[in-house]
C-alpha cells in the first residue's frame, strides 16, 4: 500500500545487505572526506562518494542509503532529488571495485525500488547511464528498466512503479 507518509529512515533490509541512510550530518563529514565512524570496506569510499554526500547533505530531497554488507559500508544507492511533480525520481548507485559483479548493486537497488514503491509521490524512477557502462545497464535490464532516452555518450531508462 502506497502513502504520502514521510519517509523513513529505517533500515532497507536484502538478504545480503542492510541499506541505512545517511543523515544531513554525517552526510556532510562524508563530503569532507571524513569517513570516522564508518566502517569501510576495500574500495569504498569511490570518487563519486563525496559528490554524492555533498548532495544528500544540502538536499534533503536526495536520500541517500550506504550500502553495508556484513558490518562495512561497500557503496551506496539513493534518489539525486525529491519526486517531480510528475512522479518521477532519479536513483544514482556506485560500488566499490571489488564489490561489482557480484549481484550486490542488483540486490541494493531492488530494495530501493521496494522502499520506493511505499510512496504515493513516486510513480516512475529513471536512471542515467553511461552507454560504455553495459554492467550498470544490464542491472537496470534485470530489474524492470527499458531504455526511455538515448542521448549520447548517455542512456536514460525507466520504470513505472505501483
Amino acid at each position: 500500500m502506497r502513502s504520502d507518509r514521510p519517509p523513513r529512515a529505517e533500515p532497507i533490509v536484502t538478504r545480503r545487505l542492510v541499506l541505512r541512510r545517511l543523515e544531513r550530518g554525517p552526510a556532510r563529514a562524508l563530503a569532507r572526506g571524513d569517513c570516522s565512524g564508518i566502517v569501510t570496506a576495500g574500495g569504498w569510499p569511490t570518487d563519486a562518494t563525496a559528490m554524492v554526500a555533498q548532495r544528500a547533505a544540502a538536499d534533503p530531497g536526495a536520500l541517500t542509503w550506504l550500502i553495508h554488507h556484513e558490518g562495512a559500508v561497500i557503496g551506496e544507492c539513493g534518489l539525486k532529488h525529491g519526486p517531480g511533480p510528475d512522479g518521477a525520481v532519479e536513483i544514482a548507485y556506485g560500488l566499490g571495485g571489488p564489490w561489482r559483479s557480484r549481484g550486490y548493486g542488483t540486490e541494493a537497488i531492488r530494495g530501493l525500488l521496494g522502499w520506493l514503491e511505499g510512496s504515493a509521490a513516486c510513480r516512475q524512477v529513471i536512471a542515467e547511464v553511461h552507454e560504455g557502462n553495459v554492467a550498470s545497464r544490464r542491472l537496470l535490464e534485470r530489474l524492470g528498466f527499458t531504455v526511455d532516452l538515448l542521448t549520447p555518450p548517455y542512456v536514460w531508462y525507466a520504470r513505472a512503479l505501483g
